[in-house]
């Protein structure tokens, strides 16, 4: 065995100092950890301010390289970059740069083509609105086409009214002197007279008193005929009745005329040739006279009562004819011009609903009710059996229109703006074009009354499919497209 191995040295502790050696390290030798990175960090900066130096300065050779544009030569602008916009599904006119809810309804907005931040659209969009669907979407909207083609349409216009005496037909009865009624000589329950009935007797002094001076002038004008008569003998002798008629005096023609004038006063209130032989043969008044219908009608109000005394002013009673009646209708201001003198009407009554009454237009109103917004239009109607009688209502139907075939579409494939008539246009099978169109009121066939069509004059022509069934739909396309549709500016008819 080896003495060096086996034989164990003993073990020395070891002992540490816990006083700093200070003199380990040389004076300003002694570096604090933290420094290393200040000091990196600091030569970065340095450097990246070299090299920015260094750019700056090549910057003008650079510029001298490049080649500078001629001056025919235009000068590209960089268009603006494309926004997008958001609107509304219910309603295309709302706008807005972002995403968000509707201000008009609520719902979220949803993505619209990006156009140019003007808000313009191409020259092309701008004159055609174009629209195209597969199959799926015209079945799901129900997309039914009509062709244009020529048609017979005429327009009824329902016009409400009532019935009315002619005003200028309506007899205000006043006599012709002044006195009182003796007696009446039809029922007061009477309101239906014909022409020459009697109505009343009545006495008038006025009256006996003027036949009176009618006889006193009868015997004044006899004697004075008869002493012209014998002036005229004494001085041409049996010349003398040739001369009367033509050399009467002055005062004798003068007489003549007045008592003329009273017989045919008199006249007027039922005096006859008999009874004015016998005021001047026997002398004979005749002290009351009887009031007959001057024509035949209805009575309006009353009579008077027996005993009653009247004036030349006072009105006895209203008579009016009901041979002829007006229809007095109340026209709306949008179908005023629709209105022609002349133009017939048939006008069925509630009173008599099995029987027609026709009529023809005699006069418009030129006065618009303010509340109704109406004015007046008044047709005559014969009734010679009186069955119409005053404030009846009724009901009319005018025709309009004319009897020449032109081209018509139904009225369902128009859509009215309020400013502009558009209709949808099938140009090839799913493509549908927008076509501004002039059309004319819209009426019914001749041959059925179900359909609604509407005239066409300019903006189509015949043989091409427009869309009946589905043109708000295709046309609310084109407006979440972007696309002018009915909410754009119009744009001009196209022949």
């Amino acid at each position: 065995m080896n003495p060096k191995v086996g034989k164990q040295s003993p073990v020395r502790p070891i002992q540490l100092s816990m006083k700093p050696r200070l003199n380990a390290f040389p004076e300003n030798s002694f570096v604090a950890p933290q420094t290393a990175p200040l000091q990196m960090k600091r030569d970065i900066v340095i450097l990246q301010f070299l090299m920015a130096l260094v750019v700056v300065s090549f910057l003008p050779l650079l510029n001298g390289c490049s080649r500078s544009p001629s001056p025919e030569e235009p000068v590209k602008e960089s268009s603006p970059p494309a926004k997008d916009l958001w609107t509304c599904s219910c309603h295309p006119q709302v706008r807005q740069d972002d995403q968000g809810a509707c201000p008009m309804c609520g719902m979220d907005l949803v993505p619209l083509r990006a156009v140019a931040p003007n808000g313009a659209v191409s020259p092309e969009q701008a004159q055609v609105t174009t629209i195209h669907l597969d199959a799926v979407q015209r079945t799901l909207g129900n997309i039914r086409l009509s062709p244009v083609e020529e048609k017979t349409v005429r327009r009824q216009v329902e016009l409400f009214g009532e019935f009315s005496y002619i005003t200028d037909k309506q007899i205000d009865f006043t006599w012709y002197y002044g006195g009182r009624i003796q007696k009446t000589l039809v029922d007061y329950n009477t309101t239906e007279i014909k022409e020459g009935t009697p109505l009343m007797e009545v006495y008038s002094d006025e009256a006996i008193e003027n036949q009176r001076e009618c006889l006193h002038m009868l015997l004044e004008l006899r004697w004075h005929t008869q002493a012209e008569q014998k002036i005229f003998e004494s001085q041409y002798g049996t010349n003398a009745e040739r001369v009367s008629l033509v050399g009467m005096t002055y005062e004798g023609k003068n007489m003549e005329a007045r008592l003329n004038a009273m017989k045919d006063r008199l006249s007027r209130i039922g005096m006859t040739a008999v009874d004015f032989d016998l005021l001047e043969s026997a002398g004979k008044i005749r002290e009351t006279f009887t009031i007959n219908a001057p024509a035949s009608g209805i009575l309006l109000g009353t009579l008077p009562h027996v005993g009653s005394r009247f004036t030349t002013e006072t009105m006895l009673f209203i008579l009016v004819p009901l041979k002829e009646v007006w229809f007095v209708a109340d026209v709306f201001e949008q179908d005023i011009s629709l209105l022609k003198l002349g133009q017939e009407i048939a006008l069925r009554c509630r009173t008599y609903p099995d029987q027609l009454f026709n009529g023809k237009l005699v006069f418009i109103g030129r006065e618009v009710d303010p509340q109704k917004r109406t004015v007046k239009a008044r047709f005559l109607v014969s009734n010679p059996d009186g069955l119409l009688l005053p404030q009846l209502s009724a009901t009319g139907s005018l025709e309009i229109g004319t009897n020449q075939p032109q081209l018509a579409v139904p009225a369902s494939a128009l859509i009215d703006t309020g400013s502009r008539q558009i209709v949808y246009v099938e140009t090839s099978p799913g493509t549908y074009t927008l076509r501004n169109v002039k059309v004319g009121p819209a009426g019914e066939l001749q041959a059925d009354g179900l359909t609604r069509w509407v005239p066409v004059f300019e903006g189509l022509a015949a043989g091409e499919k427009v869309v009946t069934s589905g043109a708000f739909l295709i046309d609310a396309e084109a407006q979440l497209l972007g696309l002018p549709g009915s909410g754009a500016d119009p744009a001009p008819i196209k022949p």
